[in-house]
C-alpha cells in the first residue's frame, strides 16, 4: 500500500481496481484522485496558454500567464508531495 503512495498514476489505479482489501482500495483510490490534480493543472495550463497566446499574440501577457501558472503548479506539486510523505509515514506507522 505504501508503494501506491510512492508511485504515480497507473499503479494506484491498478491497485484500486484489482485488490480485494477495502483498506488498500481506499488508499489507492485516494492516491489515484490526488495524482489527477497535477494532471488537471497541466492540462489547464496548456489550454490557457494556448488559447491566450494564439488568440492575442501578446508576448508580455503570455509570459506573465506562463510564469503565474508555473508558480501555481510548483505550489500545488509541493503541497501534494508533502501530503504524500505525511500519508506514507501515517500508513507505515499504522496511524490510519
Amino acid at each position: 500500500m505504501i508503494l501506491s503512495y510512492a508511485s504515480h498514476f497507473f499503479l494506484p489505479a491498478l491497485v484500486w481496481l484489482l485488490v480485494s482489501s477495502e483498506y488498500v482500495k481506499k488508499h489507492a483510490k485516494t492516491v489515484f484522485f490526488v495524482d489527477l490534480v497535477p494532471t488537471a493543472c497541466n492540462i489547464l495550463f496548456i489550454i490557457v496558454v494556448g488559447l491566450y497566446g494564439f488568440s492575442t499574440g501578446d508576448e508580455a501577457g503570455t509570459t506573465f500567464i506562463v510564469l503565474f501558472m508555473l508558480i501555481v503548479m510548483v505550489v500545488v506539486n509541493v503541497i501534494i508531495f508533502i501530503w504524500i510523505i505525511v500519508r506514507i509515514v501515517k500508513v507505515a506507522t499504522n496511524k490510519m
